[in-house]
C-alpha cells in the first residue's frame, strides 16, 4: 500500500540499547520533523542526512559520517522506516551505532506505532525509476526496472543447507511487511572471531542475532521463518535503497548482494538520472495508508 501524503511521529521516541559491533550502550531519542525536513540523524548537536552522500562504511552494516561523527548499522531503522511511511524525522542519538534490539525491524515499527504516526499536510514524493540500473561485483549483482510499484527481490546462493540457494520477494503486502520486518540478522559462528579481530560484532549474542554452525542453528528458539536469513537480507537492502533519500518505485533484483552494492546501486540511480521524482497523485496512487498504521 502506498500513502499519499508525507508523515512522522505523533510524539517522540525513547529507545535504548546496545551497539552490535560496538557492544557500547545507546540512547536514542526519535522526534517528530516538518514536511520536506526528510530523515537526518543528530549527533553532538550536528546533523547527518540519512541519504548516500553520507555513506560511508559497509562492512556488515552501513555507516553514515559528516566529519568525524558516525552514525553505523542504520539500515534496520531505515527500513522501519519505510515500512510506517515515515518520510519527515529527527533520530538524535548519543553513541556511534544505532541499537540492534532483537536484530530485526520489528521493535522500531512497533515504538512507531504506539507514538502513533502523524498526517503532514504535503503530498508524498516517490523516485520513480524510469530506466533499467544495473550494478555488478565479482559474481555479484543488482538489477533495478521500472514498475509502477515497488518490489525487492533478495537471491541467496549459500554452500549451507538451512540458507542454501533461495530467493524472496517483497511487495506492498501485509503477509511480506511481517515476514521481512521481524527477519534478525544472523552470521556464522566461524566468523565472529574474524568479525571481533575487526573490531566488530562486540555486541552481538543469540538475544540479536541468528548464530549458524554448519547446518545447524545455535539459537534455542530455532528461526523466525526457514528463510529468515534471506528476510532479512531483503530487509537490508530496503533499508539501504531509503537512502535515495525518497521511497523507489521499481523492482529491484538482488543477486548476492550487500550494503557496499546496494549503496553502488542507489548511487548510479542517482548519478544516471535513472528516476523522476513525482507526486502521488502524479502517478494515480489511490490508497492513503501504510502496511501498519
Amino acid at each position: 500500500m502506498f500513502c499519499i501524503n508525507q508523515r512522522t511521529i505523533k510524539k517522540e521516541i525513547m529507545i535504548k540499547g546496545i551497539g552490535l559491533h560496538s557492544g557500547q550502550p545507546v540512547n536514542m531519542r526519535l522526534i517528530p520533523a516538518d514536511p520536506n525536513e526528510g530523515i537526518n540523524f543528530v549527533r553532538k548537536g550536528e546533523i547527518i542526512p540519512a541519504v548516500i552522500d553520507y555513506a560511508t562504511g559497509f562492512e556488515f552494516s552501513t555507516t553514515l559520517s559528516k566529519g568525524d561523527l558516525k552514525v553505523g548499522t542504520v539500515e534496520h531503522l531505515m527500513s522501519a522506516l519505510f515500512f510506517t511511511g515515515i518520510d519527515n524525522i529527527y533520530i538524535e542519538i548519543d553513541a556511534e551505532e544505532v541499537p540492534i534490539l532483537d536484530g530485526s525491524a520489528i521493535e522500531f515499527v512497533e515504538k512507531i506505532k504506539q507514538a502513533g504516526i502523524q498526517i503532514l499536510n504535503e503530498e508524498k514524493i516517490y523516485a520513480v525509476l524510469k530506466k533499467e540500473v544495473i550494478v555488478y561485483e565479482n559474481g555479484k549483482f543488482i538489477k533495478g526496472k521500472p514498475s509502477d510499484t515497488f518490489t525487492a527481490t533478495y537471491h541467496a546462493h549459500y554452500n549451507n543447507r538451512i540458507i542454501g540457494n533461495r530467493k524472496y520477494t517483497y511487495s506492498h503486502l501485509k503477509a511480506d511487511f511481517e515476514n521481512v520486518a521481524k527477519a534478525r540478522t544472523y552470521c556464522f559462528l566461524e566468523e565472529v572471531e574474524m568479525l571481533q579481530k575487526m573490531g566488530l560484532a562486540k555486541g552481538g549474542s543469540l538475544d540479536n542475532a541468528v548464530v549458524f554452525e554448519g547446518d545447524s542453528v545455535l539459537n534455542p528458539e530455532g528461526l523466525r521463518f526457514d528463510d529468515e536469513p534471506v528476510k532479512h537480507k531483503v530487509l537490508d537492502l530496503i533499508g539501504d535503497l531509503y537512502l535515495l533519500g525518497f521511497p523507489l518505485i521499481g523492482d529491484v533484483y538482488s543477486y548476492k548482494g550487500g550494503h557496499r552494492l546496494n549503496a553502488a546501486f542507489v548511487r548510479k540511480i542517482i548519478d544516471e538520472k535513472a528516476f523522476d521524482l513525482k507526486y502521488p497523485s502524479q502517478i494515480g496512487f489511490k490508497n492513503h495508508g501504510s502496511l501498519v498504521a
